[in-house]
């Protein structure tokens, strides 16, 4: 995620309101496309695939290893995989 430039992590507690949260999350992400925010992939986000991919330089080296690594996708999930194809 901090690849190739300067970088800054923030983590919200959430409470146990996950409607209210996806409803939030694009809000939060709006507000941080100018900085070319780049989610976490073991966290909750609703960006698109096409708008997140251009964001990780690397994503292309990544999917390589992952098909040699992982060619059955057991560490992969149905949440994942459409950043990954």
């Amino acid at each position: 995620m901090c690849y190739d430039h300067d970088c800054v992590a923030i983590h919200f507690t959430w409470q146990k309101r996950m409607q209210d949260v996806m409803a939030l999350l694009p809000e939060i992400e709006a507000a941080l496309a100018d900085f070319k925010a780049r989610p976490h992939w073991g966290k909750l986000f609703t960006m698109r695939p096409e708008r997140l991919q251009p964001l990780y330089p690397k994503l292309p080296d990544f999917q390589k290893l992952m098909k040699e690594y992982d060619p059955h996708g057991k560490f992969q999930n149905e949440f994942l995989a459409p950043y990954f194809e």
